[in-house]
This record gives structure tokens, C-alpha cells and sequence, in this order.
């Protein structure tokens, strides 16, 4: 990996794990154009698409809720996820865990008792 397709101006429209029928080049995983393409270039695609990578980052925590309310629900069970992605989940759960004790220390207190 990663083999490309272009468009017709040269700029890679998609990369593939396998070599395709569409996808015939190969570039090296740490080419810059394929650095550009995923956002981890010199300026990390943040200022070309910072609404995609907002929206990236709100969508994580709902998969992660999800998560959570699927395996509360015994739809699925921890186990059922490949060992890389259950130790990704539980240093996950465990952050969360070690930053909600910490954002309630922080959270203004209620407005109510003001006067």
C-alpha cells in the first residue's frame, strides 16, 4: 500500500490497499503526495477541509457511543472486535473516564444558587 488513481490535472483521487485495475501506480506510504491526500502533509489538510475534519472528530465520539450503548446492550461483546481495536476501546474508555472526573472539577457551578 498505497497504490493511487489520479485525475486528469495529476492529483490522486484514492488510494488502495491492493494494486487495481484503476489503481496501477504505487507510491511509498510516506510519499508527500500521499501525506497531502490523508492530511498529514506539511500543513495537515486542516486549512483546506476544516469542516470534514471537525466533523470527523464529532463523529468519533458517536461511534463511541454507540459502541458503548451495543455492548450495554449485549449486541455485541467486547471480545467480538479484533485485539487491536479492543485495546484502542479500553485505553479510550479509560481517557474518557480519567477526563470526565476532571471536567466536573472544572464545570461552572450551577447558575441556580446565584443570587
Amino acid at each position: 500500500m498505497p497504490f493511487v488513481t489520479r485525475d486528469e490535472t495529476g492529483r490522486i483521487t484514492a488510494l488502495y490497499r491492493e494494486q487495481t485495475l484503476d489503481a496501477q501506480e504505487y507510491l511509498p506510504p510516506g510519499h508527500p503526495e500521499i501525506l497531502d491526500f490523508t492530511g498529514q502533509g506539511e500543513g495537515g489538510g486542516s486549512e483546506e477541509r476544516p469542516d470534514m475534519r471537525r466533523s470527523d472528530l464529532e463523529m468519533i465520539r458517536v461511534y463511541e457511543d454507540l459502541i458503548d450503548i451495543l455492548i450495554s446492550k449485549r449486541i455485541v461483546v467486547l471480545t467480538d472486535f479484533p485485539t487491536a481495536a479492543q485495546e484502542k476501546l479500553v485505553r479510550r474508555k479509560r481517557l474518557r473516564s480519567s477526563l470526565s472526573s476532571l471536567t466536573e472539577v472544572l464545570a461552572p457551578e450551577d447558575d441556580s444558587e446565584l443570587p
